[in-house]
């Protein structure tokens, strides 16, 4: 008889008919779900991803970065200041359910073996940090509150939601970076990444008309991941092939549509600095002469850049800047704590109340204001501390790696979060708030910190196989 132990091994190792049956399944579910039977095809499509996770935790994770931006919901809602519904996802329904299985194989795992089974990954410190300084925040602000400000705006449920949104990404990144094996898990991924960049490129192309179920806020933002990955491709690849002519056609096409159809400023920014910052990696040369380019695309399309400072004017874009100027002051009267998750539009709507549209400026519109705000001193040192350690440890693996993939990898994940980092001095674009978006926007952005769970995913097998020889590694399917 086959004990229980062998027959979960005998699951692992012939694992593929059950990935892509469970693939089809998921495929089948998730139109009934669209179509009725919401509950009971969610209930069986988490069941099912559940079984994935136990048997093979890469294969759920290619399923989650598939579906994470997919806008199926709300199902419950969490009603907040002004109304606004913001609503728990299916793709954050998996999350969850994917952090708790991972987690719970780590304690059975950490309880076993009498000692922790992963890595301590370069970025988790101060990640960690801020998580905590969030959660210190929450608490100070419960009893350091300003008597001045009214509590009729103030919701725990929802103060609890931004510290949420801040450790869903961290979340992500931890699955993804410690749950990669395999090589080809890896590819799986980024070609998942690039599938869902091509979704979100075709719902902004004016002459491509998707079903009303992929109207999804913010898919300009989907692209930036495919336009890193389709960049370092062909910049890392000295052979001129059909596929690196393909991989430009493509790219150009992409960038057409974001700079000419998209006059949103952070669409094309982080664009630009993706490009330039992977030039710049790649060769001082190609910087050069990428910049050379802009330079001179900027002279011939002066009108093109006219109309978009235009729009930006037009969409009162420009009117960050007086509600940042705002929101130091606030920051600066509680420097150390911060005034707690969630809690801008109280304090805001009541000491500057005739000023730009107080009474729809529920979030500071800005990664870099809300740290300070929100979090105080701590939480921003922790964000600022995240971003400087995340660049130079993407920078030191990208110099290190030997693969041509994984190189294409660690170059695409600098560019994107350089990206990210920039633009997010311009909205809530690396951890999202819970007032300007929420749930809707992190299933946009998480695609970058997905990528960035592949590029320290890779980082540390390439630590873990340092000194083991290329048969081995050629059979571990590493190399």
């Amino acid at each position: 008889m086959i004990s229980a132990t062998s027959y979960i091994e005998n699951l692992r190792n012939n694992r593929i008919p059950i990935i892509l049956a469970g693939a089809a399944l998921a495929v089948g579910l998730g139109v009934l779900q669209v179509v009725s039977l919401k509950w009971s095809a969610l209930v069986l499509a988490l069941i099912l991803v559940t079984v994935l996770a136990i048997c093979k935790m890469e294969a759920a994770m290619v399923v989650y970065a598939l579906a994470a931006f997919l806008p199926i919901g709300p199902f419950f809602a969490v009603t907040g200041r002004f109304g606004y519904e913001q609503g728990l996802y299916p793709s954050e329904l998996l999350l969850g359910l994917l952090a708790f299985v991972w987690g719970a194989g780590l304690v059975f795992r950490v309880i076993r073996d009498k000692k922790l089974p992963i890595q301590r990954g370069p970025i988790d410190a101060p990640l960690f940090l801020l998580i905590g300084a969030s959660i210190f925040s929450f608490i100070a602000a419960q009893f350091t509150w300003d008597y001045n400000v009214p509590t009729e705006h103030r919701y725990y449920v929802t103060q609890i939601t931004e510290i949420g949104l801040l450790c869903m990404p961290v979340a992500v990144y931890l699955l993804i970076s410690n749950s990669l094996k395999d090589l080809r898990w890896a590819k799986a991924m980024c070609s998942a990444i690039l599938v869902v960049g091509i979704v979100g490129f075709a719902s902004d192309c004016p002459w491509i008309h998707l079903p009303a179920f992929f109207n999804i806020s913010w898919t300009g933002l989907l692209t930036i991941p495919l336009i890193s990955l389709l960049y370092a491709y062909i910049v890392l690849h000295r052979e001129f092939a059909w596929k690196q002519l393909a991989a430009s056609c493509a790219l150009f096409l992409v960038l057409v549509v974001q700079f000419k159809y998209m006059s949103w400023v952070v669409m094309w920014l982080s664009a630009s600095v993706s490009l330039c910052v992977i030039s710049w990696y790649r060769s001082k040369k190609l910087f050069a002469t990428v910049m050379c380019v802009a330079l001179l695309t900027c002279l011939l399309k002066m009108g093109l850049f006219r109309d978009l400072l235009q729009a930006e004017r037009a969409g009162s874009s420009l009117e960050r800047f007086d509600i940042w100027a705002s929101s130091f002051k606030i920051g600066f009267g509680r420097l150390l704590w911060g005034i707690g998750p969630d809690s801008f539009y109280p304090y805001y709507s009541h000491y500057y109340a005739n000023t730009y549209q107080t009474l729809n400026v529920s979030s500071p519109h800005s990664n870099w204001v809300q740290m300070f705000v929100q979090y105080g001193i701590i939480g921003f040192i922790a964000f600022v501390w995240f971003i400087v350690l995340c660049l130079r440890s993407l920078s030191a693996l990208y110099r290190r790696a030997q693969g041509t993939f994984e190189r294409e990898v660690l170059l695409a994940a600098t560019g994107t979060f350089a990206g990210m980092v920039i633009i997010s001095g311009l909205g809530d674009y690396i951890f999202p708030a819970r007032a300007n978006g929420g749930l809707t926007t992190f299933g946009i952005t998480v695609y970058n910190w997905i990528l960035l769970g592949v590029a320290f995913g890779l980082g540390r097998m390439m630590r873990e196989q340092e000194g083991v020889s290329p048969t081995e590694r050629s059979l571990q399917g590493v190399g």
